[in-house]
């Protein structure tokens, strides 16, 4: 259910990428969904009992802008399809997933570098980037 907490922030998800790329280059964008997404899980770093409550926060604000940014490249490169980056997000948080942090965050900074290199025209200039939340068939 959106907005109980366990879902992340109520006003920004997958479809919201689209949105700020009319404004934004998708790079600005997912590094912007993922710094409102590392601060709307701060409070649980307070918290005993939970996973956070262990974890370096600044590696996981960092970590949260690294996801954001991958998980953007792959909504643009599945054409605004949600599948794709579902999965992606998905396969992070199961438990077969092992807490590797924060070997998993270099890991995935490391990828995102090479995704961010590999389609930098898209990735700093819009072009090729969905702005629409339903897009056309094609």
């Amino acid at each position: 259910m959106p907005g109980d907490g366990r879902q992340g922030p109520p006003c920004l998800a997958i479809h919201d990428i689209a949105l700020l790329q009319r404004q934004l280059a998708p790079v600005w964008a997912g590094a912007l969904i993922g710094a409102v997404w590392a601060v709307w899980h701060l409070p649980a770093f307070y918290l005993s009992g939970t996973v956070y409550a262990d974890w370096n926060f600044p590696l996981f604000f960092v970590g949260c802008i690294t996801l954001s940014i991958l998980v953007t490249a792959l909504f643009n490169e599945s054409r605004g399809s949600i599948l794709l980056p579902m999965v992606f997000h998905w396969q992070l948080i199961l438990p077969f997933w092992p807490d590797a942090q924060p070997w998993d965050t270099w890991i995935l900074m490391a990828l995102t570098a090479v995704v961010v290199w590999a389609k930098r025209e898209m990735m700093f200039s819009g072009k090729g980037a969905i702005v629409r939340i339903i897009p056309d068939r094609g």
